[in-house]
């Protein structure tokens, strides 16, 4: 089940993303739930935001093209 986020968690992630990669995140809220994309990718990218969400027990799950992503919770036994 796709995990919500609070708008300043979003924030905080979306300031992460463009200090460290200077990219911007797209963050799409909607009733069918929430969605981050990009632009454009660079190397690690993808590896940064796993490590980011894992402290929060969160897995980001990306399409295909690696543009785009959503979250989900890691449940811990």
């Amino acid at each position: 089940m796709p995990e919500i986020l609070d708008f300043t968690e979003v924030l905080e992630f979306k300031k992460a993303i463009d200090e460290k990669y200077g990219l911007y995140v797209h963050f799409h809220d909607a009733c069918g739930g929430q969605y981050f994309s990009f632009d454009e990718t660079k190397d690690g990218v993808q590896q940064y935001a796993k490590e980011y969400f894992s402290v929060k027990n969160l897995l980001p799950v990306f399409a295909e093209d690696g543009l785009s992503f959503t979250l989900e919770r890691i449940e811990i036994c």
